[in-house]
């Protein structure tokens, strides 16, 4: 394996460099063009279905190693079949590696990729036919022509039909090519010892490969449900949860709080003039601000619970198995932190300050989510009147909001 070592990490790293270049997403990695005429790099989609382009990066980076892989075996080939003395197959390997070498550099340049794809299929199904043709059905390299059918799978076509044909005509030609070379006899007859080697490295090969592409698209299962996953429970801007996941973590904390009586808190916290700060320094000082506030948040609270960009300048911290009072040492806490924050715009710097609000949700008294954000938005509207800047509680059991210790 040490042999295809070195031009893997070549080809790599000149698949990096190359995957720079400005594309349009969707156009099987075709640079960008404003052109409205359809090239045929257009009609065929290197993306997957809902894939990021990481995934489409991956896909390439598989085309390609599968590739250098190739050509160095096609190389190994030559040697061989020279010994052998079977000069046309010496010849198709030459080409073959030849070939292979300009798929790579195709595949270095983002538009020109839609033309490595089709003399990859290409050349796996011509050399399988040629080979059966030249030394015999039972060498075995016909089995190389199934993996153009998972490729051609995991890349997507604009036009199902189109692909459908693909794979048809790949079908097609894989039995006419079995009904009509397996009892033919070959142009140039090996000995049976070689031949049976020669089956069992390329049966080796096509199982190996095979399973690099299962491998490949396993791995690209997991990474888009992995994405999919962040984007539908994240906030883009801010990287805290966001409303509807805080909702369902919440939900499965108060079937764990009904089981073992732990007392859960509520902290509602608000950025303090924050409309006046989009109106004055414009909206990418505003969100600056929010995740300035969003990081000092998620490093304030203890690993246990949860905080979520509730909306707007908005947030909310979900405190598991914390009475009310730790609750409320913990916004002081916030709020210290807060006001040491910075955010330097042009040749000055803005502070930022909060207003907290507070509440319990005793295990004893069971009740609904909308109450306890309720409490907690009166605390903090409560809070807002006194001057802002300040931390206010109201416990489940008073409609008294109180003024805490600390406040401003």
């Amino acid at each position: 394996m040490s042999a295809f070592q070195a031009p893997i990490r070549a080809a790599d790293k000149l698949l990096r460099v190359s995957g720079t270049h400005s594309r349009r997403p969707g156009n099987f990695g075709m640079a960008y063009s404003t052109s409205t005429k359809s090239s045929p790099g257009t009609r065929l989609i290197g993306r997957l279905h809902g894939a990021p382009s990481q995934s489409e990066r991956s896909f390439w980076r598989l085309l390609f190693r599968t590739s250098v892989m190739a050509g160095v075996l096609h190389a190994a080939f030559i040697l061989l079949f020279y010994a052998l003395d079977v000069t046309a197959l010496t010849l198709v390997n030459i080409g073959s590696v030849l070939l292979y070498a300009l798929i790579c550099v195709l595949l270095s340049r983002s538009g020109a990729r839609f033309y490595a794809f089709g003399l990859l299929i290409f050349e796996i199904q011509t050399h399988a036919v040629l080979a059966s043709y030249l030394i015999g059905w039972d060498a075995g390299f016909h089995y190389y022509a199934i993996i153009a059918i998972p490729i051609i799978t995991l890349a997507n076509y604009d036009s199902q039909r189109t692909k459908g044909a693909a794979i048809t005509g790949l079908i097609t030609l894989m039995v006419a090519t079995d009904a009509l070379l397996r009892d033919t006899a070959p142009i140039h007859v090996l000995p049976g010892y070689i031949l049976d080697a020669l089956h069992f490295i390329n049966l080796t090969g096509l199982l190996t490969i095979l399973a690099l592409i299962v491998a490949f698209y396993s791995r690209l299962i997991t990474h888009t449900e992995h994405k999919l996953r962040k984007l539908a429970t994240t906030d883009p801007l801010t990287g805290l949860l966001n409303r509807r996941s805080m909702i369902e973590i919440w939900q499965l904390e108060l079937a764990t709080q009904r089981r073992s009586g732990n007392p859960l808190s509520l902290i509602l916290c608000d950025i303090d003039n924050f409309k006046k700060v989009n109106d004055t320094h414009g909206h990418e000082v505003g969100d600056r601000v929010l995740r300035a506030v969003s990081n000092t948040l998620s490093k304030g609270i203890r690993q246990s619970d949860h905080v979520a960009r509730w909306g707007g300048e908005e947030f909310l911290i979900l405190m598991i198995g914390a009475p009310i009072g730790k609750a409320e040492q913990l916004a002081h806490q916030l709020r210290t932190a807060i006001g040491q924050l910075v955010v330097p715009v042009d040749e000055h710097e803005l502070t930022i300050a909060l207003t907290f609000g507070v509440t319990e949700i005793p295990a004893h008294a069971p009740h609904s989510q909308e109450a306890a954000i309720a409490r907690a938005d009166a605390a903090l509207y409560a809070g807002k009147h006194a001057g802002r800047n300040c931390v206010r509680c109201q416990p489940h059991e008073s409609a008294e909001i109180l003024t805490t210790n600390g406040a401003v």
